[in-house]
C-alpha cells in the first residue's frame, strides 16, 4: 500500500487545517515536508503546484469576505490511488465568470485564448484563471460541489452557497 510521509510519518492519510490568517509562506512549508508516493504519469510538482493554487484561492476567497473558518484539505490514499479534497468556506464563485467552460474537455481549453487575456485584465493580473484548469489536467478525476451553511450540498444557481468542496483523484475510483 502506498503511504504518504509526512514530518517523518507515514499515513495513507493527511489532513491540514489551514486558518485564513497563516501567511502563504507557511503553507508551503508544510506542502513541502509532505512526500507522495509515485503515481504513473502524474508529476509531483504538478500535484503539489495545482494545491497550492487551489488554496491561494480559498484564501482570497476567505479573506475577501473576511470568513475566519478554517480551510481543510485533505490528503488521502487508497488502492494505489492518491485523493486530495480541499473545502473551504469562502462563499463559492460563479463558475460562468471563469474564462472557460469547467464542463468541457481540458485539452480544448486554450490558456491564451482572448477570455483568458480578458479575464486577467479585468481583474488586473491578480487572478489568472488557472487554479482549476491546472487541477483538471494535473487529476485524473476532478469534482466540484458547492454546500450552504448546513453543509448540504447545493447547486451554485441556487444562490445559498457557503463553500467549495474540491475532489480531485489520481484513479478512476468515485470521488
Amino acid at each position: 500500500m502506498k503511504r504518504i510521509v509526512y514530518n517523518r510519518t507515514s499515513s495513507s492519510t493527511v489532513r491540514i487545517n489551514i486558518t485564513p490568517t497563516v501567511e502563504f509562506r507557511e503553507i508551503l512549508k508544510v506542502l513541502n515536508n509532505i512526500y507522495l508516493p509515485d503515481y504513473d504519469n502524474i508529476d509531483h510538482d504538478n500535484i503539489k503546484y495545482a494545491v497550492m493554487e487551489l488554496l491561494n484561492n480559498s484564501l482570497r476567497a476567505h479573506r475577501e469576505k473576511r470568513v475566519n473558518k478554517t480551510i481543510i484539505t485533505t490528503f488521502n490514499t487508497f488502492n494505489s490511488h492518491l485523493t486530495i479534497n480541499i473545502k473551504d468556506y469562502g462563499g463559492g464563485f460563479d463558475p460562468g465568470k471563469l474564462p472557460y467552460d469547467l464542463e468541457k474537455d481540458h485539452q480544448e481549453i486554450n490558456p491564451q485564448s482572448s477570455s483568458f487575456i480578458e479575464y486577467r485584465e479585468k481583474y488586473n493580473y491578480l487572478r489568472f484563471g488557472m487554479g482549476l484548469l491546472l487541477a483538471k489536467k494535473t487529476f485524473t478525476c476532478f469534482d466540484l460541489s458547492f454546500f450552504d451553511n448546513y453543509e448540504k450540498q447545493v447547486k451554485w444557481e441556487s444562490g445559498e452557497a457557503a463553500g467549495t468542496i474540491i475532489r480531485l483523484s489520481t484513479g478512476a475510483q468515485e470521488l
